[in-house]
């Protein structure tokens, strides 16, 4: 067992302070595509799970947008993107994000909200 770097624990920037885009397939998508991302920060991890709003949508395109460095989009083209791709992006930002597999955080996050159905409807 080795000590703890910062190496490993710090999100990599560059010498500005932006950080570092990172090239990941999109697991989700059959034919696994290749899109450059950018991690988010603990701030915009936590607003992302923040408590719904009319406005949260709109929000989370726009992190999405500003992470996805690589096909890059306006914010209005990505208000228009396939559903099943911009699932499979926010998976993969998300996955890279938190350090988890993009398969085990999709079944994370649907047996979550599977649960709260339940919660709901009991």
């Amino acid at each position: 067992m080795g000590y703890l770097r910062k190496e490993d624990i710090l999100i990599r920037r560059d010498e500005k302070g932006n950080l570092l885009p990172v090239e990941i397939q999109l697991e989700l998508l059959p034919e696994k595509p290749t899109v450059k991302i950018t991690p988010l920060t603990k701030g915009e991890i936590q607003r992302l799970f923040a408590v719904k709003n009319e406005n949260q949508q709109d929000e989370e395109s726009a992190t999405l947008c500003k992470h996805c460095i690589e096909p890059s989009f306006t914010q209005e083209e990505f208000e228009f993107i396939k559903p099943e791709i911009y699932g499979a992006i926010k998976i993969a930002i998300l996955s890279l994000s938190l350090n988890k597999e993009q398969t085990n955080l999709q079944s994370d996050i649907t047996a979550a909200l599977t649960e709260e159905e339940l919660k709901k409807n009991s």
